[in-house]
């Protein structure tokens, strides 16, 4: 009898941890519960080229969907110049009751940008500031699955320097991704992404004139995967 108490007993202790730490889609959605989120495009249909010096600063701005960690460099044949890119966006949620979430997504962007050599043009640097809220509801799927699309409105200002123009872009989107929880707390997924600019527009300075140039606006559609962890509720 002490045998078979012993048995359980052990066989229990071991099964604890497991279980403890099981898949945890039901309890992640909860009213109160912060998470936060790194999204990487994979895949995207937008193609965007950097061009300095030519009044169209809107075709450097950030492209619909943004990465949490964007890196790259562009060089482009027949000594046509150079771009190297850094981009960071941070994402929090919150959510508010019950498997309904409000956050935001900070934009931040650098870029360096060599002209083509021979036309005696200055490199130049473009910088940009942004914000995307977005809201967003969680299904849940199961012990270890649930869903979460999420809709955003992305707003961001790019200036360049050496006294160049400077541009804004408001966007609109939806990232629907299916998450998968191995860990309590922790979360990956991956979904298609889709955005749409609703406005695109540089402006340039010449002493005491301002001229404003509406650029053609894009649309993107992609993959995204995320990953995350998320506390309280």
């Amino acid at each position: 009898m002490r045998r078979t108490i012993s048995r359980a007993a052990f066989s229990a202790a071991l099964l604890l941890p497991a279980t403890a730490w099981a898949g945890d889609a039901g309890g992640f959605g909860d009213s109160g519960q912060v998470a936060i989120t790194w999204d990487q495009s994979l895949a995207s249909t937008y193609l965007g080229t950097i061009t300095s010096g030519i009044g169209q600063i809107g075709a450097v701005l950030p492209p619909p969907s943004w990465s949490m960690l964007d890196a790259q460099y562009t060089s482009f044949a027949n000594n046509g110049g150079s771009v190297t890119r850094f981009g960071l966006a941070p994402t929090l949620d919150y959510f508010v009751i019950d498997n309904l979430s409000l956050g935001a997504q900070l934009l931040f962007g650098i870029a360096t940008v060599s002209p083509p050599s021979g036309q005696g043009a200055q490199s130049t640097t473009l910088t940009t500031f942004g914000i995307a809220p977005q809201i967003g509801y969680d299904v849940r799927l199961g012990d270890s699955f649930s869903f979460w699309p999420k809709a955003f409105f992305a707003y961001a200002t790019t200036s360049e320097s050496n006294n160049g123009p400077s541009g804004a872009v408001a966007s609109i989107g939806l990232f629907a991704p299916l998450l998968y929880h191995p860990v309590r707390h922790f979360y990956i997924g991956l979904g298609p992404d889709v955005s749409t600019q609703v406005g695109n527009s540089s402006s340039q300075s010449n002493g005491n004139t301002t001229t404003t140039t509406y650029n053609d606006k894009a649309t993107a559609f992609g993959l995204m995967a995320t990953f995350g962890g998320y506390f309280g509720g």
